[in-house]
């Protein structure tokens, strides 16, 4: 089956796409920054100084001559390695056709920009798994979200300290502890891949707990998720953290292989809102040649 072709957009075109987005009312992947992304492209083709800061952007389109049967929007994560798709939108309520050449030219031109890893999160047995998949994406973890509970009472201090920016190495050696290599293996195999996957929590405030040599937990809370790491009994103190501190409405993100975090979760009110499965695409780095023109060849004089 030969699939659609996807064009990039240019600023100018993505800040045109706004009208039609009542037409593209099918939400195959809709994060917190995909409409935001789009409305900063267009912004930004307008010229307008003092706006905030964007990541690298990549939005296609699959047209059907005036009109859009798809949308995509894609982001650079830190370190250049891996690349986000936050949105994904569609005309007709399915079309695998248009879900899979997205994808598949989203694969295409992360990879010009140096991209390793391209990764998706959607929703699990979602009508619009057949195209992901054909666009070359394989799940190989999910995660269960849970609505945070209202806020009781002031924040407490805790065994928990803000994280710096030296703390990092630290964060990255207790991910390594306490996620299955299975998981690791095609999430982050090296430190600027998992720099990559840490971009893509979106996180705003990071606690952790330190030992005497190690870190024993983590929680990062971001505008709409919050998420955590432990290795160790921190796992009460950190609900507790998370129910304090986290906006609302919000949510917590428990992956699968946290079975007691979840169980813990829902004593403590949590309530599970449902599954979504992450989904990584490994790409071949492509570096384009640079233009050369043709030499006659000439004997070498004597």
């Amino acid at each position: 089956m030969s699939l659609p072709r996807a064009d990039a957009l240019s600023p100018i075109d993505a800040a045109t796409l706004w009208p039609q987005l009542h037409r593209l009312k099918t939400e195959v992947i809709a994060t917190r920054v995909g409409e935001n992304m789009l409305l900063g492209a267009g912004l930004a083709a307008t010229g307008l100084g003092h706006l905030p800061r964007l990541p690298r952007t990549l939005v296609l389109g699959i047209r059907r001559g005036l009109r859009y049967r798809g949308v995509l929007v894609a982001r650079e994560l830190a370190g250049g390695a891996g690349w986000e798709v936050v949105s994904l939108r569609i005309s007709r309520v399915t079309d695998a056709e248009v879900v899979a050449g997205l994808l598949v030219s989203a694969a295409h031109e992360a990879s010009l920009r140096g991209a390793h890893t391209l990764y998706l999160r959607y929703a699990e047995a979602s009508p619009h798994e057949d195209g992901i998949l054909h666009g070359g994406f394989v799940g190989y973890t999910r995660e269960h979200l849970f609505a945070t509970p209202a806020m009781i009472g002031a924040a407490a201090g805790g065994p928990f300290r803000k994280a710096v920016a030296r703390d990092r190495a630290a964060i990255f050696r207790l991910y390594c502890r306490v996620v299955p290599e299975s998981v690791r293996r095609a999430e982050a195999v090296t430190q600027q891949q998992w720099r990559a996957v840490f971009d893509s929590y979106d996180c705003e405030a990071e606690h952790i707990v330190e030992g005497a040599d190690t870190l024993h937990a983590w929680v990062g809370i971001g505008e709409h998720e919050a998420r955590m790491m432990c290795d160790g009994g921190e796992w009460e103190a950190g609900l507790t953290l998370v129910h304090r501190r986290a906006k609302k409405p919000g949510s917590l993100v428990v992956s699968e292989y946290q079975e007691q975090l979840a169980n813990l979760a829902e004593e403590c009110g949590f309530l599970p809102l449902g599954t979504r499965v992450v989904a990584a695409r490994q790409l071949a780095a492509r570096n384009p040649l640079k233009e050369a023109a043709a030499v006659r060849s000439a004997p070498v004089p004597q």
